[in-house]
């Protein structure tokens, strides 16, 4: 992060410099070109490392979301419904039926492949846990064989 923001930070016109630097000092009047340089370059690595958290927040988010996901749409998908052998004796459980089966459905018109797949690549690209992508992929892979089914 460092070295990138070095090489950027050589890149920024003057102004640029000041504007950054004036997060770190506030009368960047007062500093020489050196100093404002590396205030600037102080402050893009601040920058780079707050979006570094958000962006590890964002996949633990997307991670427990797929969590949840697969969760619901498990017990939905294989538990909700009776075998079928019994028979129902509500009517609302035969409307419950009749929407789970149109949520089994439509599943596969909401969680596309090329959706589901760009799930595991940021989840595999922005985290440094292979337990936690392999996680992740797992989930995926059985949210699959759920549409699948």
């Amino acid at each position: 992060s460092s070295g990138i923001n070095a090489e950027y930070g050589g890149q920024l016109s003057t102004e640029e410099q000041r504007e950054l630097a004036s997060w770190i000092v506030p009368d960047t009047g007062k500093c020489t070109g050196t100093e404002r340089a590396r205030y600037a370059q102080i402050r893009l690595e601040q920058l780079a490392e707050s979006k570094d958290q958000e962006l590890s927040l964002y996949t633990q988010l997307i991670e427990n979301l797929v969590y949840l996901l697969w969760r619901h749409i498990h017990h939905y998908t294989v538990h909700a419904l009776p075998d079928s052998d019994s028979q129902p004796h509500k009517k609302q459980l035969l409307s419950s039926q009749d929407s789970i089966k149109q949520l089994t459905r439509e599943l596969s018109l909401h969680l596309t492949d090329p959706f589901l797949k760009k799930i595991v690549d940021f989840c595999s690209s922005k985290n440094t846990s292979t337990v936690t992508s392999s996680f992740t992929s797992a989930l995926v892979r059985r949210l699959r064989k759920l549409i699948a089914v």
